[in-house]
């Protein structure tokens, strides 16, 4: 079944309730401009509660052209399990962290190049933007990714919601998907119902 990464968790009751729900990954973003941004001692205080309740998915820490040392002093205080590197890292950044990556691709019209990050344990395509990085809310044209070799294992992102999932994982057979704006109430907050259906209509898919 599609594996499924709930991003933008700023609380502890989204947590357990995305992680009782059955989610694979649960993402913190640490770029302090956006609207999800999480403190590294709460993120890591949210992950702790969850390895004690027994119900603890892969925990991801998200970061946009942060330095490798920054990195691996917040990955060590929350305990990620991978990082999600969401800006113009190269694949030598990628090596000098020394922590399973996933490397965020940013769609427009064209895909770009897959082969850019051979490093990275996983891609991410998400949705182009000129003024942001993530967390639009919007989707790019999937038909695109038809031309993607499958050279490693991917998530979707960009505009998934539970209306639209059954139909994104139909066309483009993604090893995952990372959903933040769609299961929200505001951002940072989620709609527990929203969530509730996300992994409902997923696993009917």
């Amino acid at each position: 079944m599609t594996k499924i990464k709930i991003c933008g968790i700023t609380r502890e009751d989204d947590a357990l309730f995305c992680a009782e729900c059955g989610a694979d990954f649960l993402g913190f973003i640490f770029v302090p401009a956006s609207p999800r941004y999480v403190e590294p001692e709460k993120a890591g205080a949210i992950a702790a509660r969850l390895r004690e309740s027994g119900h603890a998915p892969k925990f991801v820490g998200v970061f946009q052209d942060a330095s490798a040392g920054y990195i691996r002093a917040i990955s060590s205080v929350a305990g990620f399990d991978i990082v999600q590197l969401h800006g113009s890292e190269t694949d030598d950044d990628i090596s000098a962290l020394g922590i399973p990556a996933i490397k965020t691709l940013h769609v427009g019209e064209t895909l770009p190049d897959t082969h850019a990050a051979p490093t990275a344990a996983w891609l991410l395509f998400d949705t182009y933007d000129e003024r942001r990085s993530g967390g639009t809310g919007k989707r790019f044209d999937w038909a695109l990714l038809a031309t993607y070799e499958r050279s490693k294992p991917f998530f979707l992102s960009g505009g998934l919601k539970p209306d639209n999932v059954v139909a994104a994982i139909s066309l483009v057979r993604p090893d995952a998907i990372d959903v933040a704006s769609g299961v929200e109430a505001s951002p940072g907050v989620k709609d527990h119902a929203k969530v509730a259906r996300l992994f409902e209509r997923v696993r009917r898919s």
